[in-house]
């Protein structure tokens, strides 16, 4: 059984991550149609994994313990990565999540103690912010073109550099910057 410091500070971030979510799908949808459809998808279905990595690791199964040290340590550094990222939107909540979700790996870890739990961890960590990245360099890049006229726009492109796209006729047109 898990500390209740572990459990509070985690279903405390899981309601934190689910109203993030819902309240962002919420302006989002309420803007009207875009030209990037994707990049808010991918950002609420990100939101929703994270909460779903919170969730799992607080179930009380012994197939659990062994993963999570994985499940937090994913969970921590995604939201705390995805609130520095939107940190002008939704990032404070999700920074939060991610400190709370960062209390309870710590409280975790202390009673796994084992090099291959931290390891584990550490790659988790890794691969839920490699994830995060290479979605937002995916879904930046998938253009909805109107069929008939000009539109245009730009991206900071996290890990490419920045671009320009132009639509013209329904079909992208990129530019490196």
């Amino acid at each position: 059984m898990e500390r209740r410091s572990v459990l509070i500070s985690s279903s405390v971030a899981f309601v934190i991550v689910l109203v993030a979510d819902v309240v962002y799908v919420g302006l989002i949808n309420a803007q009207g149609p875009s030209a990037q459809p994707y990049i808010p998808r991918f950002v609420a279905g990100y939101l929703a994994v994270m909460a779903a990595l919170i969730a799992v690791a607080m179930l009380p199964r012994q197939e659990i313990e062994t993963i999570r040290v994985l499940l937090r340590a994913a969970a921590a550094a995604g939201l705390l990565v995805m609130g520095f990222l939107a940190a002008f939107t939704i990032g404070l909540p999700l920074v939060s999540a991610g400190i709370l979700v960062t209390v309870a790996l710590n409280r975790t870890v202390r009673t796994a103690r084992s090099r291959p739990a931290r390891l584990g961890g550490l790659l988790a960590a890794a691969l839920a912010v490699a994830l995060l990245l290479a979605g937002f360099e995916l879904t930046q890049r998938l253009i909805d073109c109107p069929a008939t006229g000009q539109t245009a726009g730009g991206g900071s492109g996290l890990v490419t550099g920045p671009y320009q796209w132009e639509c013209v006729n329904g079909r992208p047109i990129f530019h490196s910057v």
